[in-house]
Formats: structure tokens, sequence, C-alpha cells
């Protein structure tokens, strides 16, 4: 069974706890469980509950999950804008044209002139827990990993960024359009729209060029493997040719 995508009410993550209404709301209130207002209401996101029962050391209740709370608890998905509501840094992005017109992912518009944050996204939280936390296993993978949904990059390991000749850190948000080069770009759109359709034959591994830092191209091997979480993101991997 996988957690419940239907977020809970206050009433019945009272149920689910064993505890009272006024016990929810104090977590609520007091920003230890994060919840969204829907009217004079709160929802709750079923992640955040466990994950907030999890860090605080209190017993996860099954009916929140079975078999999925054996497994790592993340945050809920957010939108930039929703994450940076609930905190008291969010008139620093009030000028950011990805806060005013709730884009997402935020980080894929990066290279907009309006583009406001300041951080790095390895030093912004909400990237941390939101997006990080769900694609860090790319840094036990020997090959060169890569996890991108929509034509962008979401990040990728050591490997990966070493064959493009830049920091990790630099590739988060990146268009596909800046790391393969132009001899290989028709193509991998082109497929990534069969994928993206489950067309039966669709190619799940593709012979391409990468642009490298010196301005040449460099070929790879490139599978790619639907995730389930993040949904419809893609976990990619790489083998370069001698």
């Amino acid at each position: 069974m996988q957690l419940a995508r239907k977020p809970l009410t206050v009433s019945q993550a009272a149920a689910i706890c064993g505890v009272n209404r006024n016990t929810i709301g104090f977590w609520i209130r007091s920003k230890k469980l994060r919840a969204h207002r829907v009217g004079r209401n709160y929802a709750i996101p079923v992640e955040e509950l466990a994950l907030f029962l999890k860090s605080t050391g209190q017993p996860v209740p099954t009916a929140l999950g079975g078999k999925a709370l054996r497994g790592p608890f993340f945050r809920s998905m957010q939108k930039c804008w929703e994450f940076l509501k609930r905190t008291d840094h969010a008139e620093d992005f009030r000028d950011c044209a990805i806060f005013k017109n709730e884009l997402e992912p935020c980080f894929t518009g990066k290279e907009a002139s309006t583009f406001g944050c300041k951080n790095s996204c390895h030093e912004c939280q909400y990237y941390l827990e939101v997006y990080h936390s769900r694609i860090q296993f790319i840094y036990q993978i020997a090959y060169p990993a890569a996890v991108g949904k929509d034509l962008f990059f979401w990040g990728v390991n050591d490997e990966w960024a070493r064959l493009c000749g830049t920091a990790p850190k630099e590739m988060v948000g990146k268009g596909i359009e800046q790391v393969y080069h132009p001899d290989s770009l028709g193509m991998v759109i082109s497929n990534h729209k069969k994928r993206a359709l489950k067309e039966p034959f669709a190619p799940r591994t593709e012979t391409v060029y990468i642009r490298t830092a010196d301005l040449r191209k460099k070929k790879l091997s490139v599978a790619h493997y639907l995730l389930n979480e993040p949904a419809g993101a893609w976990l990619l991997l790489a083998e370069p040719f001698p």
C-alpha cells in the first residue's frame, strides 16, 4: 500500500494519531507540522504527518501507509511559494517572477532575468527538503547518473557533472539544450515525447552527444528509467564511449 495522496482533515489526523483536534492544531500553528489552508480549515498532507511523527520519535500509525512506512520519509511535493509562505523569508521573494507567477519547479527558471532567488539550490532549504532528499540516491551510483523531468535536469551526481566539466550544483535546473549537443538535441526531445506518451517502442537507451567544458562533444550511451517518486521523473544512467 502506498501513502494516500489525498490530504487529511484535522479530525482525520487526530483520529489516526489518537490525539485531540487541539493537539493537531497546536502542531500546525507552531509550524512543526506543515498543512495547507483551505478556507477556514487545514489540509494535512499524509507525507508531512508521517514525517513529523517519525522526526519527533512518535509511532507512525500503519493507517498512514502500511508497507510504505518502511521506506524513507520525504516532505510532500510543494511549490516554492507554498513552502516560503510558511517561513519568515517570503517577503524577500516578492519581486521574483517564479514566486509571483507560481511557476514550478522554481529552479527550472534560473536563467530568467527576473529570477529572484540569490541562493544556490544546494543552499536552499526548499530544494534540499523537497527535491534533493528524493534524488540523493544518485550519489551512490558509480555510473554517471542524473534525474530529470520535462526536459530539465533536477540533479546529477559527480560523475555526470564531470562529463560536462562543471559542478553538480551548477546542473540543477539546466534545460537539456544546455547539456546535449545540437547534433543529438532533436532526437533526445523526440524520444522524450515518445516516452512521456508511453509509446510501446519508445527507446529506453540512446546514443547521444553532450557538450563538454571546451565546447566539444562527448559520446554517451544513456539509459532511461521512470521513477515512481517524484512522479513523472526519469533516472538517467550514462556510460561514456572510449
